[in-house]
């Protein structure tokens, strides 16, 4: 806990002018206003002392997601178990898109006076990326802002602000695909063959079908099969991170996705780390494995050129597929 010595100083100050003028005077009021000062000051320090450690913050979004150019809208939550309010705290956070990181320190001062309430934390994003927002101290003040704490504390959270859509054109491409046999069934997602490929876990949206009963009753859980494809080629979007090209890339391939998932193609999306010379693969069938997908792409650190990500997938000799290679608005199409 800390001091505020100019604030004490004054207040000291005002005690004693005041108490100047009511010897001077001769004013009783006066008198009963000093008293009242006096009391004043162990009143606010009690309160204080046991109410700054009564409150438990939250850091969450009004929107998963937000399409340029809105701007997300972060909240800060509290719920208090004092019995008494604090008129005034600063939250001190850091505000910053993933694609031009920013570590400028801001401040939002609220009053802590009901026993549960959010506000909104202003943040201005006119670009498209990952917006972050992290609280990392938070400073409680008396009624008299002479005595003040400081506590540190680690709130985040994130939004991704999508590019508009664009037309594509006739979109996606002819693949070749195995016709059905005997042993397939209609997917909304390519083909699906009788084959167990493995078992998992359930996970919300799949289909009461690929439970397996037998295991789940076993285990008291549930777990579904995950079936073979007999399709023997896929489409698979490799995007570039190109530093100079990203907000055309970057609609390119959301405009990409949205085409295809809506279309019930079957697709994974390919997304590259130039550091660790690595990608990783992205099924989307509906929006929200589609927010994951593009927050997972605005993490990745940006490069200067434009075949990184498809020559390491052509070098480490990836699966078999129709590769659709996208550089800002170019969306070039090979095997």
């Amino acid at each position: 806990m800390k001091i505020n010595i100019l604030t004490l100083i004054v207040y000291i100050l005002a005690i004693a002018a005041l108490s100047a003028f009511a010897l001077i005077y001769e004013q009783p009021a006066i008198v009963l206003f000093i008293l009242m000062l006096l009391v004043l000051f162990p009143i606010s320090l009690a309160i204080f002392l046991y109410a700054n450690s009564r409150f438990e913050f939250s850091l969450s979004y009004k929107t998963p997601y937000v399409e340029e150019p809105n701007s997300p809208t972060f909240l800060l939550e509290y719920v208090s178990t004092s019995r008494f309010p604090l008129f005034s705290c600063d939250v001190y956070f850091t505000a910053d898109n993933r694609f031009y990181p920013n570590d400028t320190v801001h401040k939002l001062s609220i009053p802590l006076t009901q026993k549960k309430n959010s506000f909104s934390i202003p943040i201005e994003s006119y670009d498209i990326g990952l917006i972050s927002v992290r609280i990392e101290k938070i400073v409680f003040h008396d009624y008299l802002s002479i005595f003040e704490k400081s506590v540190d504390i680690t709130l985040d959270a994130s939004v991704p602000v999508l590019p508009k859509e664009r037309n594509i054109g006739d979109f996606p491409p002819a693949v070749p695909k195995d016709g059905p046999d005997e042993f397939t069934e209609s997917e909304n997602i390519g083909n699906i063959s009788s084959d167990v490929k493995e078992i998992r876990e359930y996970r919300p949206g799949d289909r009461l079908q690929r439970i397996h009963w037998k295991l789940s009753a076993k285990l008291d859980d549930l777990f579904v099969k995950e079936m073979a494809h007999t399709s023997s080629l896929a489409i698979i979007l490799i995007p570039e991170l190109t530093k100079s090209k990203i907000h055309d890339t970057a609609q390119s391939l959301l405009s990409c996705i949205k085409v295809m998932y809506e279309k019930k193609e079957r697709f994974e999306l390919c997304i590259y780390n130039d550091k660790a010379t690595d990608y990783k693969f992205f099924t989307v069938t509906n929006e929200e494995e589609m927010i994951e997908a593009m927050t997972h792409f605005y993490c990745q650190p940006l490069y200067e050129g434009e075949e990184n990500a498809l020559d390491t997938y052509v070098n480490s000799s990836g699966k078999i597929a129709t590769v659709i290679h996208i550089v800002g608005k170019k969306i070039r199409i090979g095997e």
